[in-house]
């Protein structure tokens, strides 16, 4: 009997909780995501993922061609993956099943709460009244005491003039909603935010300025500390690559081709945000045939792209799964019953713990006092530019994580080597388990695009921000490569010219053959070569051809026979 391998699936619904699933050693990595599917009886696949964190603790994708054993090789024996939205829907509304969209709608209540998805206090106050009204539904008076918004945990360390107008909404504007209509609502408000589906990839620019790249439906967005700087639609992208750990984005930028780079921690984390890019536009392709840079695709399930990791080295892109209207077109042929499911309780948190700055004051309804600015103003719902944002995408202090694989699972990435941790000035942090985002009070400045001097695609960069030994190594790595493949091209063409001097008979070449620099080499090299490879394919061709040839002709003369 074939042995079988386990793996423990954390979902999530909190309810379920997880899932192990047995498999045989030689299952591709679409039989967990069926089986995990399968469970919560979702039939809109498409939209999910598992994930997975390596020996090196870099995050993955579990990829559904591929075999999980080996995927997941040097994280077990006892293999976990999380199921978590991998493909944001671009319009939520199109997702036919109600048990889909519960999903989304924990995936996006899961994303407020680790600080992935950034808002105003206005719409972190909806958005938590919407939770309260899910879970809890209509207000009453005898049930909710003063407060209740107190238990349940919408972003890090809330403060209490956001769970007091949490409540005021749900007790005054929310009656009457169904769980289904407010989670709806939920996804609509959530979707209308710049954020939106955005799992920040920690990136520094040429300049070593800190930024994260988002990868939506909209296309891929640069993020600078709370400001969306930039964004390049899928269209405008004709090529993604990566060499080492630079991350490259060639697209066209007002009819001009631009070449933008991008630094990356470690070399598997940018190979990591290439694939997730080249995933994400073959996705997000407005037409099933639309065709992608460099390789063109008949329908979802056919599109190869490659990449160059260097001269000797490479990665090869093949997208497997359905485009986003293929997956629309699926979900509109669904005719079953919706299924029944159960709607996790309310996530009810213990007591406030407060720091020692508010230990010894009164409770405040100044904001600032929570460590945590957030304005009155509603966020633009146009992801052109966030002209105020209160949140940030940032690193949580080292103590914040469990040292657990859970908690680098929800991080935006698990390794910046260069990003530095930002002081504390003086002031503890609280410490909130699996979170490895924070919210961080800063000032709102308005953030300029650096100008980067583009000429004919080709990026242009500052030397004064490399020091002296890595350009020293810079420049030593290419001039290998260039010796090395030198090397190589003047001995292929240096073969090609022995083969054509002493083979041929052309007159031109009679006046070298019959010089004695030119002899000696013949009898001294070029001969001894050419007898030794001629006894090669002649013992090949003993040993291997000519039994070969015999056992085939053997086979089709007793067909033959049989026929006869």
């Amino acid at each position: 009997m074939e042995k079988q391998l386990r793996c423990t699936i954390k979902l999530l619904d909190d309810q379920l909780g997880s899932i192990t699933v047995e498999f045989p050693k030689d299952a591709k990595g679409r039989y967990l995501l069926n089986k995990a599917c399968e469970s919560q009886s979702l039939e809109e696949k498409d939209y999910f993922g598992l994930r997975y964190v390596d020996g090196e603790k870099q995050r993955h994708w579990l990829d559904p061609t591929k075999s999980i054993a080996k995927q997941l090789k040097g994280t077990g024996p006892h293999y976990t993956c999380i199921f978590r939205v991998k493909y944001y829907p671009e319009d939520p509304g199109a997702v036919r099943e109600e048990i889909t969209r519960y999903q989304l709608f924990l995936q996006l209540k899961r994303d407020l709460f680790h600080g992935r998805l950034l808002c105003s206090i206005d719409d972190a106050a909806w958005l938590g009244a919407y939770i309260i009204q899910s879970n809890l539904g209509d207000y009453d008076e005898d049930d909710h005491e003063p407060g209740y918004g107190d238990s349940f945990e919408i972003i890090p360390r809330q403060p209490e003039k956001l769970e007091r107008k949490m409540e005021e909404i749900h007790e005054m504007k929310l009656k009457g909603q169904v769980p289904a209509e407010a989670e709806k609502n939920f996804i609509t408000k959530a979707h209308a935010l710049a954020t939106y589906g955005v799992d920040p990839h920690p990136v520094r620019d040429i300049y070593g300025t800190q930024l994260y790249v988002g990868l939506t439906y909209r296309g891929l967005s640069l993020f600078k500390g709370n400001q969306l700087i930039q964004n390049f639609p899928w269209p405008d992208i004709k090529k993604l690559s990566y060499e080492g750990r630079t991350f490259f984005v060639h697209a066209v930028v007002d009819e001009k081709k631009v070449n933008h780079g991008f630094r990356v921690a470690t070399s598997s984390a940018t190979k990591h945000l290439w694939k997730c890019a080249m995933e994400h536009q073959a996705f997000f392709q407005r037409l099933a045939g639309e065709r992608i840079p460099r390789r063109g695709f008949r329908r979802g399930s056919d599109v190869s792209i490659h990449s160059s990791g260097g001269f000797f080295r490479g990665s090869k892109f093949r997208f497997s799964g359905r485009t986003q209207k293929e997956a629309l077109e699926t979900s509109q042929s669904l005719s079953r019953e919706e299924p029944p499911f159960a709607r996790s309780p309310p996530l009810i948190r213990p007591r406030r713990v407060r720091s020692c700055k508010d230990a010894n004051s009164p409770p405040s309804d100044s904001l600032e006092d929570v460590g945590l600015q957030l304005s009155d103003q509603s966020l633009p719902s146009t992801p052109e530019k966030i002209e105020e944002l209160p949140l940030t995408f940032e690193k949580a202090p080292s103590e914040s994580t469990t040292g657990s694989n859970q908690a680098l699972l929800d991080s935006e990435d698990m390794v910046d080597a260069m990003n530095e941790r930002n002081k504390c000035n003086g002031e503890e942090r609280e410490v909130i388990e699996e979170v490895t985002v924070t919210y961080q009070e800063q000032e709102m400045t308005e953030c300029k695009l650096p100008n980067n001097n583009h000429v004919d695609g080709a990026m242009s960069a500052p030397s004064h921000r490399k020091t002296k030994q890595e350009e020293k190594k810079s420049w030593s790595g290419v001039v290998m490569k260039l010796m090395i493949c030198s090397i190589l091209l003047a001995l292929i063409l240096f073969i090609l010219t022995s083969i054509v001097l002493y083979e041929s008979s052309l007159p031109a070449f009679e006046p070298v053959r019959q010089s004695p620099v030119s002899q000696n080499f013949e009898s001294a090299y070029y001969a001894p070569s050419r007898a030794w490879v001629v006894s090669g394919y002649q013992q090949f061709t003993n040993t291997c051809y000519e039994p070969t040839k015999q056992f085939i002709s053997a086979q089709l003369q007793m067909i033959s026979n049989k026929f006869d």
